[in-house]
């Protein structure tokens, strides 16, 4: 049974709210991704006895009128492996391939990089 088929199956009973509706497809989507990226984080799925269901709640605990996406899956990761986190990096291309985002010194050293995480320390 695949991870997807592991995590739908545990819906198919439970009572969810509109926020873990709201995001149980891109949550479900993420959890696959980062199982195939790294078999210590898909084993410890496979083997916590914790639900997608609960998973989904535990997410969207004490949110008020909005979370951002990369806090979503935070959440989600930690619940069934607390202590991981997730790093997010976002690169713009203004459809130059990202010429016009470089300095003199960047375009000898590759594309410019944004880590997300530095962002959103405030």
């Amino acid at each position: 049974m695949s991870i997807k088929e592991k995590l739908t199956a545990e819906l198919t009973d439970a009572k969810l709210g509109k926020y873990e509706t709201a995001v149980k497809n891109a949550v479900m989507k993420t959890i696959c991704k980062f199982c195939e990226q790294n078999a210590e984080f898909k084993q410890a799925i496979e083997q916590s006895g914790k639900s997608f269901a609960d998973c989904l709640k535990a997410t969207v605990k004490g949110v008020g009128a909005s979370l951002e996406d990369l806090e979503v899956y935070k959440r989600a990761v930690a619940f069934y492996f607390p202590g991981a986190d997730i790093k997010c990096t976002m690169t713009l291309d203004l459809g130059d391939g990202g010429f016009s985002s470089k300095t003199s010194t960047e375009a000898d050293s590759g594309k410019l990089q944004l880590d997300l995480d530095s962002l959103l320390d405030f």
